[in-house]
């Protein structure tokens, strides 16, 4: 009886452990904060149990089952003292304790992000829309292909666009934008609205990840016209840089850090889009042109996904 005892004695100890510990990885908005929950629990199991390095210590063991449940479980080699001594059975028995917590995330809303245009230089005719683009794979197979609520907001032809219009990005969408190119049409006012062969689409299909504001950009091309997908890997068009003021994200002949150059590898923001901080980009409208990334430029504030919904945490198992 000792033995089971301690046997349940240890497992209510290690429950305990397992339950705060499921708690708050799921809870964790960070990496870091998730490593952390881990120490924690060892040295609360130590606190409470003694060290156990003599069978092996605790093992403490933690995985997402799927996008909503994260399970941990908690085990340690347990010394018999009496139980031993029975016909077949181990001189040690290991102790485990199972969580399993289920989070439904927070919700996040981003509000449209304002922007200034740079002076554009261009034969063509270009117009930038924004747009919501969703990032789950479901809503990407709709006819729509993810894409949602598209308004023009600027143009290289002077034209004042209302922003009234444009969509509050819900949860699981980031703001996106289209550069939507008219071959040597700038002077053609009736011409800005071909559909035909002369007509591209550049889509940035962004995700942004609430924790990190890092933005991936998935960038895709093609043409109205024909349908043909344009390369927009071999023959990069976009150039974005995170700037730490406005006045950052201009051309360094005017005091910024958007280099003058031509024939240039575009550069690609990796890093954390913060409030507060913008966005330069800056497109090359002919995909293998001059590669000055010049032709149509905007400034945009940093959109932050702000959250309207907290998570959701209870212990299911």
């Amino acid at each position: 009886m000792i033995d089971y005892g301690n046997a349940i004695r240890i497992r209510n100890a290690e429950a305990s452990v397992a339950d705060s510990t499921a708690l708050l990885v799921a809870n964790a908005e960070t990496p870091a904060a998730a490593l952390e929950a881990f120490r924690l629990a060892n040295a609360q199991l130590v606190r409470n149990l003694g060290d156990q390095s003599s069978s092996g210590g605790y093992r403490i063991n933690g995985a997402w089952i799927d996008g909503s449940n994260y399970r941990v479980t908690v085990s340690t080699t347990m010394k018999t003292m009496f139980v031993h001594l029975l016909p077949g059975m181990a001189k040690e028995m290991q102790v485990d304790a199972v969580t399993t917590v289920n989070r439904v995330a927070p919700k996040y809303q981003t509000a449209p992000p304002t922007f200034t245009q740079l002076s554009p230089d261009a034969a063509d005719y270009n117009r930038i829309y924004v747009y919501c683009y969703s990032s789950d794979p479901k809503r990407q197979r709709e006819p729509d292909l993810g894409r949602r609520g598209l308004t023009p907001i600027a143009d290289n032809a002077g034209t004042r666009y209302d922003m009234s219009s444009a969509p509050t990005c819900e949860e699981g969408e980031a703001p996106s934008f289209l550069l939507r190119n008219v071959r040597d049409k700038r002077t053609s006012p009736s011409n800005w609205n071909d559909t035909g062969r002369q007509t591209y689409n550049y889509y940035t299909d962004t995700k942004i990840d609430n924790s990190t504001l890092v933005h991936t950009i998935q960038m895709k091309g093609s043409n109205m016209g024909t349908g043909e997908v344009i390369d927009v890997v071999k023959y990069p068009i976009l150039e974005t840089i995170i700037c730490n003021t406005q006045r950052e994200c201009t051309p360094r002949s005017a005091g910024g850090i958007i280099a003058d150059r031509t024939n240039a590898t575009a550069s690609v923001a990796t890093g954390s889009c913060e409030k507060g901080k913008f966005m330069y980009y800056g497109w090359e409208d002919r995909p293998g042109g001059d590669r000055d990334y010049n032709d149509i430029r905007l400034v945009v504030n940093c959109p932050i996904p702000e959250r309207i919904a907290d998570k959701k945490l209870r212990i299911v198992e």
